[in-house]
């Protein structure tokens, strides 16, 4: 059975680490073997991994150890019945003839009593692993650990990886302290003696939505989620927390990219607060169901240091879940009825506007067309949205058209002489400083720029709706790849000429011939090679193939050219739409089985929009008359 027939939406969204690059390379992990040892950090790895045979076909085999079967008491039965997924006995493990790597989940995340029989246990495990590791000679051993090894902080410290808040006894510290600094005492003795590479990484508090890791806010998920009062304590250090998604990101990094040999602390994206931050960030989302009281018991869950991922990130592993995201996902999960769809708080609660305005775009441009008898198509995520949702993605935050080159050229000529007054047509030939090889609608008097539009303050950065070209290509396989390849190359040219950047397309020799032409080939002339590139195939007739050189979608290739020869229409939002016959086709080209949602963290991030200002528009409607 595939896993994602039994993983509900909150085990599937940390089990997919959506927070994975884009373009990470799973090469490295291809038909190997990992043995996994630990709790239940270790199992979300599992399930991560077996998700990945699936979605990836990536064959690793995942082998469980435990000292007896209880280790298997959180896994899901089903995955017992997998032919990639094996559980072995510490006795077992003698049986095992090789591991390409070992995942050891140490302590992490993992409650204890205290009891000596619960240390000698721990011990008899990490002993058998090493032993297993000395015999196999592994290509790389990972140490899950986390941020109580460092211990009981001086007041207002946050620690990095090198540092130790140091008591005046070791018989102060704490057993789950000892523990894990013992556990990471024995697997360095055992890396020094045996001599594998090795990477420790100690997370914050781990939260996770069905991950089954216990922590200290769980009465507080479960008493939001109700709206129940409940106390918390009202803790004087920060404390630092790590949602399940970015720490199963860096097991993945320190096993394919991350530089081995190193202790990385890691830590979700702004998320060393107080209990106090804690409370206030649940009550800004959840009003009066937040009924948190700040108190003085409770500190034994909470005395131990915050940490600082500074180190990870300069590596090139970002913690990328916010705080309040990976909170949210903590009490939703906690709550009876459950809604994955619609999250009003994207933005500031803008969203519900933001979507207004697209709306009133997407009206005009309609009315313009129709006018003038220009074919147009809902496109990106607009269309999928019509498709799937009968209007807006709930958690998108702009809006998409395409038109074929024809097309597009009247609209260029036409829409600035007919869109209302408040708009501005932006395009590299209406704005100077607009270098997008696309068209847009900006509102004027608003503000809607990432960190990328908002490096051009000169530019029109107000709140924008896209108009996409889709040209023709040849029809020969060879004669598209080297047409696409050559937008791909151009565009490059014209972009990273305008952010004066260096070209980077994962090839050094290509980069540096890139570099250099786009350094003396003057902007201008780039744009026209561009353009130039872009209509190679204006007037090519029974051409058979298109595709979306003015987009990002170009990395998907081409496309039949009858995918967009016929229009039908679609509800969207209470209004007819136009939209391609042949739309199931075309958004499989785009996104795969696109009928599948995307992973529920996703959902609750839009843009990362860093200047956002509507206006006079902030709290806009769209009349409610209707065609």
């Amino acid at each position: 059975m595939l896993m994602k027939e039994f993983l509900n939406e909150f085990e599937f969204d940390w089990a997919s680490i959506p927070v994975l690059p884009e373009k990470f390379d799973f090469s490295p992990l291809k038909n190997k073997t990992i043995l996994l040892s630990g709790h239940d950090a270790v199992r979300c790895f599992a399930y991560a991994l077996l998700l990945f045979n699936d979605t990836k076909k990536l064959g690793v085999n995942v082998i469980v150890t435990g000292e007896t079967t209880r280790t298997l008491k959180n896994y899901h039965p089903y995955i017992l019945e997998r032919p990639d997924f094996k559980f072995v006995t510490l006795d077992e493990l003698e049986d095992v003839e090789k591991a390409d790597f070992i995942i050891d989940g140490g302590a992490c995340g993992e409650t204890f009593d205290g009891s000596v029989l619960e240390f000698i246990s721990e011990m008899n495990v990490q002993k058998a692993v090493l032993r297993f590791a000395e015999r196999c000679k592994p290509e790389h051993f990972v140490l899950l650990s986390d941020w109580r090894v460092y211990g009981k902080p001086q007041r207002y410290r946050v620690y990095s990886e090198g540092e130790t808040a140091v008591s005046q006894s070791a018989s102060a510290e704490s057993f789950d302290t000892q523990l894990l600094r013992t556990i990471e005492t024995l697997c360095a003795s055992g890396q020094k003696q045996i001599g594998f590479t090795k990477t420790v990484l100690r997370s914050g508090i781990v939260l996770g939505a069905f991950c089954k890791i216990k922590t200290p806010l769980d009465n507080v998920f479960e008493s939001v989620a109700k709206g129940n009062p409940c106390k918390l304590y009202n803790s004087e250090n920060k404390l630092t927390f790590t949602y399940i998604s970015d720490l199963l990101k860096a097991v993945m990094m320190s096993l394919t990219s991350l530089d081995k040999n190193q202790v990385y602390n890691v830590s979700s994206k702004n998320a060393t607060v107080s209990t106090a931050e804690i409370s206030a960030i649940l009550h800004n989302v959840y009003g009066k169901d937040c009924k948190i009281y700040l108190s003085e018991m409770g500190k034994e869950s909470f005395d131990f240091a915050a940490i600082n991922a500074n180190k990870i990130d300069f590596y090139g592993c970002s913690g990328d879940i916010p705080l309040q995201t990976a909170l949210e996902l903590c009490v939703l999960s906690c709550k009876e009825t459950r809604t994955s769809l619609a999250f009003p708080y994207a933005h500031d609660g803008r969203l519900s506007s933001v979507q207004q305005i697209l709306l009133a775009y997407l009206l005009e441009v309609d009315r313009i067309c129709k006018k003038h008898n220009i074919k147009y198509f809902l496109a990106g995520g607009t269309l999928l949205g019509a498709v799937r949702h009968h209007g807006f993605i709930p958690w998108d935050d702009d809006a998409d058209i395409m038109m074929l080159r024809e097309d597009y050229d009247r609209f260029l000529e036409i829409a600035p002489k007919e869109m209302p007054k408040g708009l501005t047509f932006q395009t590299d030939k209406t704005d100077k400083e607009c270098h997008y090889t696309f068209a847009k609608f900006r509102l004027n008097n608003t503000m809607f720029a990432t960190s990328f539009s908002r490096e051009h303050k000169d530019m029109n950065n107000g709140l924008s709706f896209d108009i996409f070209c889709h040209d023709k290509t040849a029809n020969s396989k060879l004669g598209r790849k080297l047409h696409i390849n050559a937008t791909i190359l151009f565009r490059a040219l014209v972009f990273n000429k305008w952010n004066h950047r260096p070209v980077d397309n994962g090839n050094k020799v290509v980069s540096a011939i890139c570099t250099f032409i786009k350094n003396i080939f003057p902007l201008r002339f780039s744009q026209w090679l561009q353009n130039v590139t872009l209509t190679f195939f204006k007037n090519k007739k029974n051409a058979k193939y298109l595709y979306d050189g003015t987009g990002r979608n170009i990395y998907n290739g081409e496309f039949p050219a009858y995918y967009l020869d016929e229009v039908i229409y679609m509800d969207f939002e209470g209004y007819k739409l136009p939209v391609p016959k042949e739309y199931d086709k075309y958004l499989r080209y785009l996104y795969g089985d696109y009928t599948e949602l995307v992973p529920l963290s996703t959902r609750l991030q839009c843009h990362d929009i860093l200047l956002f200002d509507l206006g006079e528009y902030d709290g806009f409607r769209k009349s409610e008359t209707k065609n």
